[in-house]
């Protein structure tokens, strides 16, 4: 009785562990071999794929596969992507052949080894900020409104130059655009982008961030992630033109800061278009009422910290501009759109450099500006 349980037990595990080989011969439309061709096969049930080339003949072979389904992948330059499913057998070894047309070869790459996805399938982290949060979470600058996101932080490195920072990179590893259209160029310096909080928050209605690996297909400079800037859309009217206008005032006690903005809008059916004005004054944030607690002066002799100089930072500026967007439709399928955007911050100044020092000057921030536009 032990023996025939045994070799029982032995048969199940010989057929559990049964595996087979699958090869074949991959050839262009005239029915030449196709060397050097890229080939991926990934098992229904597991998804994890191997990887092989065809030879000088055309060959390939993967081994050690156990019986099931796969999907097969074939990837050439200059043929299209080639796909089919297979079942490989414990019974005997699966020879085929494959046929490559011409046309072009995509290649979408995971961060996983030996995985591939169709990039509509691979996940992504995305925030999306809209435009309440936008308005309650940037009052002085637009970078604001990225404190309070998951996965990505606020950077200020004045109180009118701040960016939005990816996985703990920034600057020339985090691309922006507005409306995808670039707005990181090679000109701007190595740390963060000095005109992003020229973009005014009342221009846009959401902003968007990509982070991790995946923002890497919009350029060198994306490692971290991509943020895009979406702005306000101009609106088509009905069977008669529309006219709107909006006016919002805003005010901070903290910092005795003020501005407002106007938004004027007019649409047709074929057109559609808005001009929106902005300005405000930020003033100085003074904590105990501007009395410096770790002055010497205050410590050892008791006196107001500012009787000599002012160490505090200078934190107000000024920022106005506006932004003019139209829409014109001749057809159904087709839409022109224009925009463009004036930015101007005044009287800022650095939190680092206030008496100079190792050769610098006070660090005044004047008159940065900002054109952009697109068609």
């Amino acid at each position: 009785m032990s023996l025939s349980v045994l070799m029982l037990l032995f048969a199940v595990n010989a057929r559990a562990n049964a595996q087979s080989s699958i090869s074949g011969t991959v050839k262009d439309q005239n029915g030449d071999v196709v060397s050097g061709a890229t080939i991926n096969i990934r098992s229904d049930r597991s998804r994890v794929g191997l990887t092989t080339s065809t030879n000088g003949d055309g060959e390939f072979t993967f081994k050690g596969l156990a019986a099931g389904g796969y999907d097969l992948r074939v990837i050439a330059q200059g043929f299209s992507v080639f796909e089919q499913e297979v079942q490989v057998t414990s019974s005997n070894a699966s020879a085929m052949t494959v046929t490559l047309s011409i046309g072009e070869s995509r290649v979408t790459v995971t961060a996983e080894i030996g995985r591939w996805e169709e990039a509509k399938n691979v996940s992504q982290a995305v925030n999306i900020i809209g435009t309440d949060q936008i308005l309650q979470r940037a009052p002085t600058v637009l970078a604001q409104a990225a404190e309070e996101e998951v996965g990505i932080n606020f950077q200020r490195t004045s109180p009118t130059i701040g960016a939005i920072v990816i996985r703990g990179l920034t600057g020339k590893n985090v691309v922006n655009f507005v409306d995808g259209v670039r707005y990181t160029n090679g000109a701007q310096r190595g740390g963060i982008n000095s005109f992003f909080n020229l973009n005014d928050a009342t221009n846009l209605q959401a902003i968007e961030v990509l982070r991790g690996p995946n923002g890497a297909q919009y350029g060198s400079d994306s490692l971290a992630g991509t943020v895009n800037l979406v702005t306000k859309t101009g609106v088509y009217g009905g069977d008669s033109s529309e006219f709107h206008a909006d006016f919002s005032l805003g005010f901070n006690t903290a910092d005795r800061s003020y501005g407002s903005n106007t938004l004027f809008s007019y649409g047709t059916q074929k057109f559609g278009g808005y001009v929106n004005l902005v300005g405000r004054r930020v003033g100085d944030l003074r904590t105990a009422d501007g009395l410096d607690s770790h002055s010497a002066i205050t410590r050892f002799l008791g006196l107001p910290s500012n009787i000599l100089y002012d160490r505090n930072p200078d934190t107000g500026f000024q920022q106005y501009g506006g932004a003019f967007r139209m829409h014109y439709a001749p057809r159904s399928d087709q839409q022109l759109i224009f925009y463009y955007n004036r930015g101007q911050q005044d009287d800022g100044k650095r939190h680092d450099q206030l008496v100079g020092g190792d050769g610098n000057l006070i660090a005044d921030l004047r008159n940065l500006m900002l054109d952009f536009g697109y068609v």
